[in-house]
């Protein structure tokens, strides 16, 4: 019986402790995506960081947007490169050259936001958020290239996901 109580007790401050502060960063991050119109999960991208949760600035979220913005450009990279090892088999010289040029954007795309990073660490907020920007079209341009050469899309949900996730952070940060 005092084991139960004891485990009760501990289940009864656990939830006082981290219901609210979860509720809080739920209302934050609902607050701030508020300004963000075109970009309805933006929620959803800034909650796929767990430390958005416990975000009480929006210099914070900001910051942690760029970081997933970053991850989503690594992604792309690291996707094309997956697909162009699949094509090796294929040989489809269409979507060999598109896959080689969405790598080499999505390379520049991640340099782009490493500077933007440092850009934003000092404080130069506007020229972050230039950068972000121009990294950002890396999935526009790759969209394109796989339309002008009526190659096979195998990149279409990672070119959103860039696009989503940079869009939404430029918006934060410009």
């Amino acid at each position: 019986m005092v084991a139960l109580l004891a485990n009760s007790t501990l289940i009864a401050i656990i939830l006082m402790v981290f219901v609210p502060s979860s509720l809080a960063g739920i209302n934050f991050i609902s607050f701030v995506c508020k300004g963000i119109s075109d970009h309805p999960e933006c929620m959803d991208v800034l909650r796929s960081d767990p430390r958005s949760m416990n975000a009480t600035t929006r210099v914070e979220l900001q910051s942690i947007s760029l970081d997933i913005c970053t991850a989503a450009a690594r992604e792309g990279e690291k996707t094309g490169k997956e697909e162009q090892a699949k094509n090796e088999q294929k040989r489809d010289e269409k979507l060999g050259f598109v896959l080689d040029m969405c790598i080499n954007r999505y390379n520049d795309a991640v340099r782009t936001l490493e500077h933007a990073r440092t850009d934003f660490g000092n404080h130069a907020y506007d020229e972050a958020a230039r950068k972000i920007g121009e990294a950002h079209v890396a999935a526009d341009y790759c969209e394109k290239w796989f339309y002008d050469q009526g190659a096979i899309n195998v990149m279409k949900q990672m070119n959103k996901k860039m696009d989503d996730r940079c869009g939404i952070c430029w918006q934060l940060i410009f």
